[in-house]
């Protein structure tokens, strides 16, 4: 909340606008691959396996890429990065596909396709108890080097923000004879990181966690909420907002039919899209209001980053495909 977030700001308009009354600024993915076309790294399965850092890469494109993405796989079994026990396969010129014994991972970058599959059967011995960690298969960019991070990601910047993404579920087993649903569950969610990127600030580096709810087998459809981010050892203990399916779909659109979860090669495509500055503006003051972020202010927020996969608390297995997807700004 410093004089520099004020310098920063108007440095942009200089930038991009010049006369802002008359330069034309045009909307701006800020994703960088949205094709899923420039390789992904791959990080370990953290905890007290590895640090969870960087342990290889996978090729998903004949050309070479420098990564955009990476793939996190925390709380899990088999390593993908590990070969002895990972498959890596060409399927065609354009799809490509990672597997073990408990993750499926496949790339369509003609299409801007994922393909993500969680086997929590082959990571868990037994039902998750309180507290336990839980497997993750997510993917995850950055969108701004937050050491001298782009005006283009500046929250107050942006007019409209919109949120584009379609999801199909090819595969769900639910392995519980008797779930607790406060302990077990499917959840397949997007992220964004709300950071505060003022360099020099009292809160720099702190956060809110937004999150975009796309399927959770406890719920037809999911209302807002706020929470805490605890329930395992290694929580980031920062404030997540999650928005209302009623303002991200149609009530039609959802992954259940007749009250069961639907999944396969035949099942709904779901669409997501929603304008997210109004909803960005409205976390940040909830999180507020309940003792996050007190020595931010809304000039220094930044949308710092994406995630999007399975968190998988209960034994379940599950695969969803992704396509359509854009985070787009209009400045």
């Amino acid at each position: 909340m410093k004089k520099q977030a004020f310098i920063c700001a108007g440095f942009f308009a200089l930038l991009i606008g010049g006369c802002v009354t008359t330069k034309y600024i045009p909307d701006r993915n800020l994703i960088e691959d949205p094709q899923f076309a420039n390789w992904f790294n791959i990080r370990g399965l953290g905890g007290d396996v590895d640090d969870g850092k960087n342990q290889g890469v996978f090729p998903s494109a004949e050309k070479i890429g420098k990564p955009s993405w990476s793939i996190a796989q925390w709380g899990s079994r088999h390593n993908l990065a590990d070969p002895k026990i990972t498959k890596t396969e060409q399927l065609s010129p354009h799809v490509f596909q990672i597997s073990n014994a408990s993750k499926l991972f496949k790339v369509n970058s003609l299409r801007g396709e994922l393909e993500m599959g969680l086997f929590a059967s082959a990571c868990n011995d037994a039902p998750r108890a309180q507290g336990e960690p839980w497997p993750h298969l997510l993917v995850s960019a950055p969108l701004v080097d937050v050491r001298v991070p782009s005006g283009f990601c500046k929250v107050e910047n942006i007019k409209q923000l919109n949120l584009t993404l379609n999801c199909q579920l090819l595969s769900f087993k639910d392995n519980h004879p008797n779930p607790d649903p406060a302990l077990h569950a499917a959840q397949f969610l997007l992220h964004l990181y709300v950071q505060n990127l003022t360099k020099d600030d009292d809160g720099f580096g702190d956060m809110l966690w937004f999150q975009v709810p796309i399927f959770d087998n406890r719920h037809v459809i999911i209302e807002e909420k706020y929470k805490h981010d605890n329930g395992k050892p290694d929580a980031s203990g920062k404030f997540i907002f999650t928005m209302a399916h009623k303002v991200l779909r149609s009530e039609k659109d959802i992954f259940f039919k007749n009250g069961a979860v639907e999944a396969g090669e035949e099942s709904k495509v779901i669409p997501t899209q929603a304008e997210l500055i109004p909803w960005i503006h409205y976390a940040f003051q909830m999180a507020r209001k309940q003792g996050f972020m007190q020595t931010t202010s809304f000039r220094d927020l930044y949308i710092s980053g994406i995630n999007l996969g399975w968190e998988m608390p209960g034994t379940y297995d599950a695969t969803m495909r992704v396509s359509n997807l854009s985070l787009t700004a209009a400045y």
